[in-house]
This record gives structure tokens, C-alpha cells and sequence, in this order.
């Protein structure tokens, strides 16, 4: 066995490689994310464990997604999915939304990141969401506007799991001391500071963990079909 195989940014580097798709950006947009999130992955003495992005990586480069993330098994087993794969997932969809997710407000969200609470008319944000992810404990604010697009479109709700834990690539509601909350992607964690990224890509931010007051990791954006009005 490759010796560069026994850690996930060996196995990315051996992978990109083979697959001969050593373009960091190419490889990035490909996947849909940020360049500075392949940066991340690729750095050795970052430690990089995985990521959320292991499965379209994997298909991007040809190779198994399970040996990417893990190491396990052959790296040319590719994923295949079989004939009634996609019922299979439309049954888990539907268990995972058995879930409920109460929506707390609104939020406006300006291109640099920052958020701001907003007042809709009666009942426009009253209700919950089915979550399709599994996350207990989270709710829900709905979205004004459209500066987060794709991502999130106005009238579209952002799933907030305040007890979940924070990871690099993840989408992170940030509060600051002085009372500003702004949107941001987390790239590194430092001892006494957040590396972040303005949510449209830009340059690293360094926040120092003073100043930050709370932080909630935005587990996805969740389509309008699936609110439901508050029951009777």
C-alpha cells in the first residue's frame, strides 16, 4: 500500500494525480466550493481528518469515496449506485423530514456576510420545516432577499443547529462582542482565532476568539415546499 495513503490528504493528492486534475480552482469549482477549501484539505501539517465534500471529490477524481474518506478498501471500487437507489433515498428523505425544525424569524443577509433581523407580516415566519439532515435541536430562519443566492434564495429558510458542533468548510452564524452578526465560511481553527471566508469567497479573516461571542453552524438551506404552517 502507498505509504501517502494512510491520511485523507494523501489519499486527495494521490487521487488528483492519478486522475490528473492537479488545478486546485478547476477542482474546486467542479465540486462547488471554494479554492481556499482545496488549500485547506491539501495542507499536510493541517491534519485535514475528511470532509463533507469526500463523495463529490470522489467522483470528480474517479475513485471510491469510501477509500477517500477512510482509507478502506480499493480506491478503484467506484460508487455505483444500483437500480433502486433512488427510491432508497427518497425513503430516507422522507424519515429524515418526519423531522421538525421551528422557524424563529427572519433574517436579511447583505453581500459582506453581515445579518440582520427582520420583521415579516403576521404569520409569514410563524411554522416550522421538515429538516431532510438529521439534526436535533435546530431551527429555522427565514431568508429576505437574495445576496446569499444560490445558496439560499429569498423566501428560503437557513437550518441553525446551535448545539452542533463546528467544522472547517462549514457555513457558520457568527455573533461578535460588539452586537454584529455576520455569515461566514470557517477554513481554519486556531488556539486563539477563527480563519474565516466571507461567504461568496474573498480573503481570510482572522477573528479573534475574544470577540466572538456564540456561533451556530448552519447545517443547510432548506427549500420554501418544505414549511409547514403552524397546526391548529
Amino acid at each position: 500500500m502507498h505509504k501517502e495513503w494512510d491520511t485523507f490528504t494523501g489519499r486527495l493528492l494521490w487521487a488528483m494525480k492519478r486522475a490528473g486534475k492537479s488545478n486546485q480552482s478547476e477542482l474546486a469549482r467542479a465540486v462547488g466550493v471554494k479554492p481556499q477549501s482545496i488549500q485547506y484539505l491539501l495542507r499536510a501539517e493541517v491534519g485535514a481528518q475528511g470532509s463533507k465534500h469526500t463523495p463529490a471529490l470522489a467522483q470528480q477524481l474517479g475513485v471510491s469515496s469510501r477509500w477517500l474518506a477512510s482509507g478502506e478498501g480499493p480506491p478503484d471500487q467506484i460508487d455505483v449506485l444500483g437500480p433502486h437507489a433512488e427510491s432508497k433515498a427518497a425513503a430516507v428523505y422522507a424519515i429524515a423530514s418526519g423531522m421538525r425544525a421551528r422557524v424563529t424569524g427572519a433574517v436579511r443577509v447583505s453581500g459582506t456576510g453581515d445579518v440582520e433581523a427582520v420583521e415579516l407580516p403576521a404569520g409569514d415566519s410563524d411554522g416550522h420545516v421538515l429538516m431532510p439532515l438529521h439534526a436535533p435541536g435546530a431551527h429555522a430562519v427565514r431568508v429576505k432577499g437574495n445576496a446569499l443566492a444560490p445558496y439560499a434564495k429569498d423566501g428560503q429558510y437557513l437550518l441553525l443547529n446551535p448545539e452542533g458542533e463546528w467544522h472547517p468548510e462549514e457555513n457558520l452564524l457568527i455573533t461578535l462582542a460588539d452586537g454584529r452578526v455576520v455569515l461566514r465560511e470557517l477554513l481554519l481553527v486556531r488556539t486563539d482565532t477563527l480563519v474565516v471566508l466571507p461567504i461568496h469567497g474573498g480573503q481570510p479573516e482572522a477573528l479573534e476568539r475574544a470577540v466572538v461571542q456564540s456561533v451556530v453552524p448552519v447545517v443547510c438551506a432548506v427549500p420554501r415546499s418544505l414549511w409547514r404552517p403552524e397546526e391548529a
